[in-house]
């Protein structure tokens, strides 16, 4: 099910969220945990846009906890509202315990791009980053690559969704350089949507296998 709460974090800031529980959840199991993006405006309804397109049906069929958090007064996750994200994850705790202490980050298309943005501050919360599509968002977010250095990043875009190939490739090459963990998909005649990744299977192959890599 998809439960929609609201948390209070300081300065009187109010977070609202979307939590997806696994069937049969037991609060005192440890979950594989996505913090999922949405893109957009990244408001409520994209929030469930997000979900119902690529994360919820697979989630639940294999065990995974998913949070998308909308962002709050239309303050996006790479304009200021990256800020409230350690606090936010903090305060769930008291609920849910990731498994292996961390989270897996997740984006598309402003949510890609809010993933690493959110990463790059916060590095030591996330097992993995996923982005579909997404990229650092500014030329001093691409300077501070070396701290994504030992998360595996994997990023996908739409062949024919040509700025954000480019700007993907340069985040690649720049990973490397770094000697960090990174796969790009082009992904053939597809735009800025991409279907090939609708309803979530090839990406929760993914996420299963950068599990198995992981420190539970």
């Amino acid at each position: 099910m998809i439960d929609y709460q609201t948390i209070k974090l300081a300065d009187n800031k109010t977070l609202e969220y979307a939590l997806a529980l696994p069937p049969g959840f037991d609060p005192a199991r440890r979950y594989p945990i996505l913090l999922a993006l949405p893109p957009g405006s990244q408001n409520r309804d994209m929030v469930a846009w997000g979900l119902s397109s690529y994360w919820l049906p697979e989630a639940r069929r294999r065990d995974w906890l998913v949070i998308s958090p909308a962002a709050p007064a239309g303050v996006s996750f790479f304009k200021g509202s990256e800020t409230l994200i350690p606090e936010f994850l903090q305060r769930i705790e008291a609920q849910i315990t990731p498994e292996g202490g961390k989270y897996h980050l997740a984006g598309i298309s402003n949510g890609g791009i809010s993933s690493f943005r959110i990463a790059l501050n916060n590095p030591d919360l996330f097992h993995s980053i996923t982005v579909l599509p997404g990229f650092p968002p500014t030329d001093a977010d691409m300077d501070n690559l070396a701290a994504l250095k030992d998360i595996p990043v994997s990023m996908f875009v739409g062949e024919q969704d040509t700025v954000w190939v480019e700007k993907m490739k340069a985040a690649q090459v720049r990973l490397t350089q770094l000697g960090g963990t990174s796969a790009l998909d082009i992904v053939a005649g597809e735009g800025h949507v991409i279907q090939r990744l609708a309803g979530g299977r090839e990406l929760f192959d993914l996420l299963d296998s950068l599990r198995q890599n992981q420190s539970i």
